[in-house]
């Protein structure tokens, strides 16, 4: 847990203080799971009810851990029983609820007390991520007949991957409206080309959906019966490889193949996010970044991207001034994994030797010392951090 954050220079405390920023949109909830299937039978309605419930939250808590943590894992999960799942749930929903004199059937959506799944992994020893990537907007194109289709209502394929909830994923995605000026601006042609053209058309999407990454999903249908799936990213900070499977249909009609391709391609990109962003080593390192900000607005994204990272465990201001601040960071895992789950904020780590980039804001050499031995390691820092400008 981060430790109280210390600003003692008063009179730009007090000026934060007064200043009401607007907070950003709220991230999915991670310890939540949705879509939990439960079909009970039972001597009366009310039983069966009462033992699909029981039943839904201990699978939802596997679903739970499996979500934040890798398959390689997966066999070490603790076992789970109704109390220990019971004990772990903040609160459930149920929704599509049938029932007869003696069967329940439904769907359930369980959120759970964060730190209690938290013990029931650490004490197993298993590492897991709780850093949500920035999501990214999915274009899910359907091949068939030789024709693409991607923003018609005939499409199976986004059918599927809005039965997923793609949001609520560590890695999640957005599925765009469909407003009569992205269907114009990017067309299916377009999501599938890497022309210039098509590259800026993507990030000017992604753009409207306050992120910069797409990710393209192109599903070919055989004829066969067949389908052949390649997800391509476009954009973001953390570039992920291609990924594609092969799947048949084995008795299952369409929208079902679909809804299992699409629902293996999301769990491959948790996947990928997950490998890059889990610490497996509980060791702590300690950096000294430098800070710049041109407004108590960027110092406040740059204090909550900080806050808000799961791999920062402490963190205290040596110094401030109008525009810069130097900050002591204990963390766990490398400063690559550090950059990139401050990223995910909008908040950029960088080398202080390296050439800024473009946009950056230069360093500022007038922080204010919290004492002495600050001063003398005022030019220690080789990191900086600084706001993302879009």
């Amino acid at each position: 847990m981060i430790s109280a954050f210390r600003l003692l220079r008063a009179p730009l405390c007090a000026l934060a203080l007064a200043t009401l920023l607007a907070a950003p949109a709220a991230a999915a909830d991670i310890f939540t799971v949705r879509g939990v299937h439960v079909d009970k039978t039972a001597e009366s309605a009310t039983a069966a009810r009462s033992a699909a419930q029981v039943e839904g939250q201990r699978l939802a808590l596997i679903a739970m851990m499996k979500k934040l943590t890798l398959p390689d894992d997966w066999a070490s999960l603790p076992a789970v029983d109704d109390a220990i799942a019971q004990n772990a749930v903040r609160g459930f929903q149920v929704a599509s609820e049938k029932t007869s004199s003696t069967r329940y059937i439904a769907e359930m959506i369980v959120s759970f007390q964060p730190e209690a799944v938290r013990r029931l992994l650490r004490g197993a020893g298993i590492p897991f991520a709780e850093t949500q990537a920035r999501p990214a907007v999915l274009l899910p194109v359907l091949r068939r007949d030789g024709t693409l289709v991607l923003w018609e209502e005939n499409n199976p394929w986004r059918d599927a991957w809005a039965s997923l909830r793609p949001e609520d994923e560590l890695a999640p995605l957005i599925l765009p409206i469909g407003e009569i000026m992205e269907m114009s601006t990017v067309p299916a042609e377009t999501a599938v080309s890497d022309s210039e053209e098509a590259r800026t058309a993507l990030a000017d999407l992604a753009a409207n959906y306050g992120t910069s990454k797409v990710v393209v999903a192109v599903a070919a249908l055989g004829a066969d019966g067949s389908l052949q799936v390649t997800m391509t990213h476009r954009g973001g900070t953390a570039p992920s490889a291609p990924l594609s499977g092969t799947y048949q249909a084995e008795g299952r009609d369409l929208p079902q193949l679909l809804e299992a391709a699409a629902a293996d391609m999301l769990s491959g990109i948790a996947v990928q996010w997950k490998r890059q962003i889990i610490v497996r080593d509980g060791t702590l390192s300690t950096l000294t970044v430098q800070a710049d900000f041109a407004t108590l607005s960027e110092w406040e994204t740059i204090r909550k991207g900080l806050t808000s990272t799961p791999l920062v465990q402490d963190m205290e201001v040596a110094g401030i001034s109008p525009r810069g601040a130097e900050i002591r960071i204990s963390h766990k895992g490398s400063t690559e994994m550090l950059a990139l789950s401050l990223a995910q904020q909008n908040v950029t780590l960088s080398d202080r030797t390296a050439t800024p980039a473009e946009g950056a804001m230069p360093v500022e050499d007038d922080v204010a010392p919290m004492d002495t031995g600050a001063a003398a390691a005022r030019s220690a820092p080789r990191w900086r951090l600084s706001v993302v400008r879009q």
